[in-house]
């Protein structure tokens, strides 16, 4: 079996007292599947790409968050414009452990509990706390290690609010984005359709479009089609399926359409595809 490349702790943060730092990644490169012992919150500014994790393929864009834990395997591919916030933590290390626990994922945690998506315009908000821990943590005297870890706790409850915030408290704009996202997530079997999305919310069509592109750096169309690719991925990865069942499940009825388009962003057929991962279990 393939190995992934292994990343360690003394190689980011500047001392053995440290147990936070940030790095941040303003034009993030593809990068190979990887692991780490540490965790790690990625928080995406903007761009967008694929993002390989444990056995599962998503696509990013402005506004995800992901919790990783050690040992994760996770890397990026097909990235554009992408832009990172990534903050390392070592979390049995922790001096406010017991505290900064309550507002973390739970170790155990599946996937779809630890990505989850704020609208961009939190962004904001959490950027000046994100910039002065970048700087205090780059510090080794136990008063910056403490707050550090203060404003770590600060990061991870403001998140846990904005997680928890009624949809309704969302600024129109950002509330269509939401809807939208959930019907896109919710459409990678079967057709979506952005007019009669757009009547049955009362949304101008082409303004959310543009809306859309400001955000993510994608089209709708290309965002929905990364996403089922995403699910074919882990589903050539994770299953036995046949390609034409994979490509029914992913809201593809031709598949040798599915297998162009798949090919087309992966330089690879999904046949193709799988006997690499196949290759790399044996």
């Amino acid at each position: 079996m393939e190995r992934c490349l292994r990343l360690f702790k003394q190689d980011y943060f500047i001392s053995e007292m440290n147990t936070v730092t940030v790095e941040k990644r303003d034009h993030q490169q593809p990068f190979p599947l990887h692991d780490h012992d540490f965790n790690e919150i990625v928080i995406v500014c903007s761009g967008n790409g694929l993002y390989h994790w444990n056995d599962y393929v998503y696509p990013i864009t402005s506004g995800d968050i992901l919790y990783i834990n050690q040992k994760d395997v996770h890397g990026y591919e097909s990235v554009n414009n992408l832009k990172l916030d990534n903050i390392l933590y070592l979390r049995e290390s922790l001096f406010l452990s017991s505290t900064i626990e309550s507002y973390l994922p739970k170790v155990t945690a599946k996937h779809n509990e630890r990505f989850w998506r704020i609208q961009p315009s939190y962004l904001k908000l959490l950027s000046p706390l994100i910039e002065q821990l970048a700087v205090e943590s780059k510090k080794n005297n136990l008063a910056s290690v403490h707050l550090s870890e203060a404003l770590f706790l600060q990061l991870v409850i403001l998140l846990d609010r904005i997680k928890q915030a009624p949809k309704l408290a969302l600024p129109t704009a950002t509330h269509q984005l939401d809807l939208l996202f959930t019907a896109l997530h919710n459409s990678i079997a079967t057709p979506f359709n952005i007019d009669v999305f757009c009547k049955e919310n009362h949304i101008a069509s082409r303004s959310l479009s543009r809306l859309f592109k400001s955000q993510t750096g994608m089209t709708i169309t290309g965002y929905l089609q990364k996403r089922r690719l995403c699910d074919a991925m882990s589903l050539l990865r994770t299953t036995n399926y046949s390609i034409s069942k994979i490509a029914a499940e992913c809201g593809y009825d031709d598949s040798n359409y599915f297998s162009a388009v798949f090919k087309k962003l992966t330089n690879q057929t999904p046949s193709e595809y799988r006997a690499k991962f196949n290759d790399k279990k044996e």
